[in-house]
């Protein structure tokens, strides 16, 4: 449920369970973190992330947070921690590549990236109260440190769900437009042709300024 596809020294990762909105599992976080720690050595230049069927993702799978096993839950919560901070830790620059829903875990996804466009499509939330769990402080840090303590408070406390220009204007992505697959293109051409330490050290460069 997880696709990993790299092709002219760019990475796509796809997440692929449609029918679910792409909510994410322990087995695809787990599939998730196994392709970030194989990337980490490949001569890419960009890692693309990005949802099949219409959807970035839902968020977590709420039937598996549900289960009646504490243990069983704090180790998906744990994962999916790591994993996130894993995306985060990648030399090469990453791209969050959103179409329609992008929510709770889904948007913790879409934050570790350094650039976020989205389509016109596109809704974003992070209804974790409504549904009795706790967002997570490292993912509440980072919804913080790009949106401010307002904004998110509005996302976390008020529930609110935002439009893709919406989100532009907060500044939880950088970019929306009506075909953000174009977009990402038009980004990842001016990487293709670089040598992969100058883009890295132009990632690092831009990471430390945030």
């Amino acid at each position: 449920m997880i696709r990993l596809d790299v092709t002219d020294r760019v990475a796509r990762l796809t997440l692929d369970r449609p029918a679910k909105r792409n909510a994410l599992t322990a087995e695809m976080w787990t599939a998730l973190r196994g392709h970030l720690d194989a990337l980490a050595g490949e001569d890419v230049v960009a890692v693309v992330l990005r949802g099949a069927g219409g959807s970035f993702s839902a968020g977590a799978d709420l039937a598996e947070l549900r289960t009646p096993d504490p243990e069983y839950v704090g180790g998906i919560q744990e994962l999916a921690e790591a994993t996130v901070l894993r995306l985060r830790d990648l030399t090469s620059p990453t791209v969050a590549e959103i179409d329609g829903p992008c929510f709770g875990a889904g948007a913790s996804v879409a934050l570790a990236c350094d650039l976020r466009i989205c389509s016109t499509r596109s809704r974003f939330g992070i209804p974790a109260l409504r549904h009795g769990i706790v967002y997570e402080p490292v993912h509440v840090q980072r919804l913080v440190q790009v949106v401010g303590p307002g904004a998110a408070a509005l996302l976390l406390y008020g529930g609110e769900t935002w439009s893709g220009a919406e989100a532009a204007g907060h500044g939880l992505v950088d970019r929306c437009v009506d075909d953000a697959a174009g977009a990402v293109e038009q980004v990842l051409a001016g990487l293709r042709g670089a040598p992969r330490p100058a883009v890295v050290a132009t990632a690092a460069a831009l990471r430390a300024g945030a």
